[in-house]
């Protein structure tokens, strides 16, 4: 009877053990990837709040899916591609309320006003290094200025050092594609930092 009793706790206990590994698992998830997806958010948006909501919504995604998930061996692709989709829903939605406020302002003949301090700020570079205000805005005002999808290449590539092979399972195009991709949005990048920087235009975009 003893040993029967003893077996019987053991297998409680492995139970146990075995329904708290998903959540000790997603923990780790959590703690590995969450700095580099917020800072992922905030350099694609250009904005503190929007990078905080947006990343527990990545990780609220993560977690509700996570018991069904079988391929957790490629964890950082799935996680950029949530948060992917997340900015871009986010910035369309930027683009058709600034297209709006943008109509209520010639209509009353009001002028746009210079950037605003929270617009301003700017996540640097892994580099370590810390621009100018300017040059932050010349850096968001130049993503701002380019197609979505190769914004988002850059920052992968260039600030997240997301290699070319998971940007391509990220943003769901070939290798070759992903590559050429990133290779046109430095192009881009340079383009418009440089006319920024001639110009000195920092104001905020209606």
């Amino acid at each position: 009877m003893t040993a029967e009793k003893s077996t019987d706790s053991t297998n409680k206990d492995t139970k146990a053990c075995s329904s708290d590994t998903p959540a000790l698992d997603f923990g780790m998830l959590y703690e590995k990837f969450r700095r580099p997806i917020h800072s992922y958010i905030y350099r694609l948006l250009g904005n503190q709040e929007d990078a905080d909501d947006l990343t527990q919504e990545v990780f609220t995604r993560a977690y509700v899916a996570w018991n069904d998930l079988y391929d957790r061996e490629n964890l950082s692709p799935w996680l950029y591609r949530i948060a992917t989709n997340l900015c871009v829903d986010l910035l369309r939605q930027r683009k058709r309320i600034s297209r709006w406020m943008r109509i209520r302002r010639n209509r009353a003949g009001e002028y746009p006003e210079g950037p605003s301090e929270e617009d301003v700020s700017y996540l640097p570079s892994n580099t370590g290094g810390i621009p100018e205000i300017a040059e932050r805005e010349h850096i968001r005002l130049a993503l701002a200025k380019m197609p979505v999808e190769y914004a988002i290449a850059l920052v992968l590539s260039a600030a997240q050092g997301v290699p070319y092979q998971e940007i391509a399972v990220i943003v769901g195009i070939s290798q070759n594609a992903a590559a050429t991709r990133i290779s046109r949005a430095k192009r881009m990048f340079a383009e418009q930092y440089q006319r920024l920087s001639v110009t000195g235009d920092v104001q905020r975009e209606p």
